[in-house]
């Protein structure tokens, strides 16, 4: 009785579920056809990131397309306050996660600036890192991992201009070597934000790197490289 009485609801349509979305709208969300291991695009990539950028992600994980629905449930978690919205995510990403077969030590999400945080609330990656931490199995690493810079909206800049953005921008002050990383995101777009991470979490001594996310954006909507 206990158990009907407080079933769990979908978060995309309120409906009953046993574990964040329910089977409809699990079935709506639109996944990453046969996905790089190295950049997460779709393959055949066109014209691949790494071949513009340094690139010092080794694998990216985001099992799904940003592109509806998926960007309207992306936008709930980051500002409309759904921050059920996380787990529902994290509990599909933990399954590719575990297909991808990556030996993972530490998550890390994407540290906000304290002025973003302080904006909104919470941090996003946080909500998705910390159910994708039990699911796992795998701790997540908050504290000692900062931004301390704060980057305006990258919301249609280039892949260049995303970069500049983001260079240095990262502070680790935990050792971390010899440790494998996965740097957990609700969205990678250019991957500069993931990549300027990595090279702070190299820095501190991780020995390798990958990112997680819940969603790529598609290579037909990347910002150019100009």
């Amino acid at each position: 009785m206990l158990g009907f009485l407080f079933r769990e609801l979908c978060p995309a349509c309120d409906g009953f579920s046993s574990a964040g979305f329910c089977s409809v709208c699990a079935g709506d969300l639109p996944r990453v056809a046969y996905p790089c291991r190295r950049c997460g695009l779709a393959r055949p990539v066109a014209r691949c990131p790494r071949q513009w950028a340094p690139w010092l992600v080794e694998a990216v994980v985001a099992p799904f397309v940003y592109a509806p629905p998926f960007d309207h449930h992306i936008q709930q978690l980051k500002y409309a306050g759904a921050r059920a919205m996380g787990r529902a995510l994290a509990l599909r990403l933990a399954a590719a996660v575990r297909d991808a077969g990556e030996r993972i030590d530490l998550l890390v999400p994407v540290p906000l600036h304290p002025t973003r945080l302080r904006e909104r609330g919470y941090n996003q990656a946080i909500e998705i890192a910390r159910p994708l931490s039990r699911e796992l199995a795998v701790p997540a690493l908050l504290r000692g991992i900062e931004r301390r810079r704060a980057s305006p909206s990258q919301t249609g800049h280039s892949a260049a201009l995303r970069r500049a953005s983001v260079a240095d921008a990262f502070r680790v002050t935990r050792d971390l070597e010899g440790t494998h990383v996965a740097i957990v995101d609700d969205v990678i777009t250019t991957g500069a934000t993931v990549n300027a991470l990595a090279a702070a979490l190299h820095a501190a001594g991780a020995a390798r790197c990958v990112a997680v996310a819940a969603a790529r954006t598609p290579e037909s909507h990347q910002p150019r490289n100009v």
